[in-house]
């Protein structure tokens, strides 16, 4: 793997948890994801005025060590796959002092012109200049708590009514979460959802803030992002949740969102949450009590 992105974890991009918040770690990773496309010989692909970019498809996420304000991080990834049209991407961010991890991603991208999505081959320099940038899987980007199901295809605010799917989320996109060509960024994908999550409390009766001995709160572990469509500056959005399953110490959370206008997915999240104790940074169980109101939340085979 090559390096493809150095910096820090701001303090103002972290959260009320105290570490880096989800969104900015796609941040930081679509910028390597950027630079890696680039390296590969589309120089210019994520200027306005591009003839040709990439999407993204599919994200895998497993968070494995906290960043907390102001840790130096870096990011190296290589392809894993290169097709026709589109390509696989591993990237590992570990802390720049003792190199531990920080988070895995594999990122699924295609070819594309800028405001269609219809993918197209890539020209023969990205196909030779990408083969010396291959990598390897490490094992800890293998999925762990999510299998390899495929998609629900049934998402839909119609399908979210019938299920009973919480409503954490409702908004808009604006120019702030638009790229250069005007459509949603990467970063929004958990970014949207980790801003409307506070609101599910019918998965976490066991957060608490304030003035209490052993603060808690909910913590990400690891994630499966599924895009449908791309929304533009504008578009509206809401979030409908609920639990797929649990155990005493993990919940696996399914997102849907969805356009509210014509009802149709925007993307999908699915993920492996846990409740993490703000003193000692440890996960712990919840109580018998807490696992009756959990398990009201759950709708069985759901799916992202």
């Amino acid at each position: 793997m090559r390096e493809l992105w150095r910096g820090n974890a701001n303090a103002w991009e972290c959260d009320e948890m105290g570490h880096l918040n989800v969104k900015s770690y796609l941040a930081k990773a679509m910028q390597a994801v950027a630079r890696l496309i680039e390296d590969a010989g589309l120089a210019g692909a994520f200027r306005p005025g591009a003839t040709a970019t990439v999407q993204t498809g599919e994200i895998h996420i497993r968070f494995l060590g906290e960043a907390r304000p102001g840790a130096p991080l870096f990011i190296e990834g290589g392809f894993t796959r290169i097709g026709g049209d589109d390509a696989d991407i591993a990237l590992v961010m570990r802390h720049s002092g003792d190199h531990r991890l920080a988070a895995t991603l594999t990122w699924t991208v295609r070819h594309i012109v800028p405001g269609s999505p219809k993918a197209f081959p890539w020209p023969s320099r990205f196909q030779s200049a990408a083969g010396d940038l291959t990598a390897s899987l490490p094992d800890e980007a293998r999925p762990r708590g999510l299998d390899a199901s495929p998609g629900c295809q049934t998402v839909s605010l119609v399908q979210a009514e019938a299920l009973d799917l919480f409503q954490l989320g409702l908004g808009r996109f604006g120019q702030e979460d638009a790229d250069v060509f005007g459509a949603m960024r990467a970063e929004c994908l958990l970014g949207k959802v980790s801003d409307s999550v506070a609101n599910f409390a019918q998965a976490f009766p066991d957060r608490q803030f304030g003035a209490t001995d052993d603060p808690r709160g909910g913590a990400l572990l690891e994630a499966r992002i599924r895009v449908q469509r791309w929304p533009q500056a504008g578009d509206g959005f809401v979030v409908r949740s609920a639990l797929a399953g649990m155990t005493d110490k993990v919940r696996h959370i399914v997102h849907w969102v969805i356009d509210p206008v014509s009802g149709k997915p925007w993307w999908t999240v699915e993920g492996i949450a846990a409740t993490l104790n703000l003193r000692t940074r440890r996960v712990e169980a919840a109580s018998p009590d807490e696992l009756t109101v959990i398990g009201k939340a759950v709708r069985a085979d759901l799916r992202g």
